[in-house]
Protein backbone atom coordinates (compact mmCIF):
# COMPACT_ATOMS: atom_id res chain seq x y z
CA UNK A 1 0.00 0.00 0.00
CA UNK A 2 1.47 3.42 -0.72
CA UNK A 3 2.25 5.89 1.86
CA UNK A 4 1.11 8.95 -0.44
CA UNK A 5 -1.67 10.54 1.91
CA UNK A 6 -5.37 11.33 0.05
CA UNK A 7 -6.48 14.71 1.35
CA UNK A 8 -8.50 15.83 3.51
CA UNK A 9 -11.53 18.44 3.71
CA UNK A 10 -10.28 21.38 6.42
CA UNK A 11 -12.46 21.57 9.68
CA UNK A 12 -12.67 24.92 11.57
CA UNK A 13 -13.21 22.98 14.59
CA UNK A 14 -9.80 21.76 14.85
CA UNK A 15 -8.40 25.67 15.20
CA UNK A 16 -9.19 26.31 18.54
CA UNK A 17 -7.54 29.13 21.32
CA UNK A 18 -5.47 32.74 20.49
CA UNK A 19 -4.64 33.42 16.50
CA UNK A 20 -0.85 32.66 17.71
CA UNK A 21 -1.96 29.20 18.84
CA UNK A 22 -3.78 28.70 15.29
CA UNK A 23 -1.05 30.12 13.37
CA UNK A 24 1.23 27.24 15.39
CA UNK A 25 -1.13 24.16 14.21
CA UNK A 26 -1.61 25.64 10.67
CA UNK A 27 2.31 26.27 10.08
CA UNK A 28 4.14 24.06 12.39
CA UNK A 29 4.90 20.36 12.32
CA UNK A 30 2.87 18.26 14.70
CA UNK A 31 5.73 16.13 15.39
CA UNK A 32 8.80 18.52 15.71
CA UNK A 33 7.27 21.68 15.67
CA UNK A 34 9.79 23.01 12.87
CA UNK A 35 7.85 25.30 10.20
CA UNK A 36 6.24 23.87 7.61
CA UNK A 37 6.93 23.49 3.69
CA UNK A 38 3.15 25.23 2.67
CA UNK A 39 2.40 24.91 -1.34
CA UNK A 40 -0.71 25.73 -2.96
CA UNK A 41 -2.64 24.81 -5.93
CA UNK A 42 -5.86 26.72 -6.69
CA UNK A 43 -8.55 25.53 -8.19
CA UNK A 44 -11.29 29.31 -9.18
CA UNK A 45 -13.76 27.05 -11.16
CA UNK A 46 -14.87 24.68 -8.51
CA UNK A 47 -13.89 27.58 -5.53
CA UNK A 48 -11.17 24.77 -3.73
CA UNK A 49 -7.38 25.37 -2.75
CA UNK A 50 -5.29 22.44 -2.32
CA UNK A 51 -2.70 23.05 -0.03
CA UNK A 52 0.31 20.60 1.23
CA UNK A 53 2.28 20.99 3.81
CA UNK A 54 5.44 19.15 4.11
CA UNK A 55 8.27 18.89 7.37
CA UNK A 56 11.66 19.53 5.67
CA UNK A 57 13.57 18.45 9.31
CA UNK A 58 11.64 15.31 10.54
CA UNK A 59 9.62 14.34 7.08
CA UNK A 60 6.65 12.83 8.95
CA UNK A 61 4.02 15.37 10.12
CA UNK A 62 3.20 15.79 6.34
CA UNK A 63 -0.47 16.78 5.39
CA UNK A 64 -2.81 17.89 2.83
CA UNK A 65 -5.84 19.76 2.57
CA UNK A 66 -8.62 21.14 0.66
CA UNK A 67 -9.66 24.69 1.49
CA UNK A 68 -13.04 25.46 0.13
CA UNK A 69 -13.37 29.13 -1.21
CA UNK A 70 -17.26 29.79 -0.07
Amino acid sequence: MSKEMDFKFEKFEEYWGTAENVQKIMGHCRICGSKLLLSHLPDYKNLIVQETARCIDCGEGNRKVIHVLN
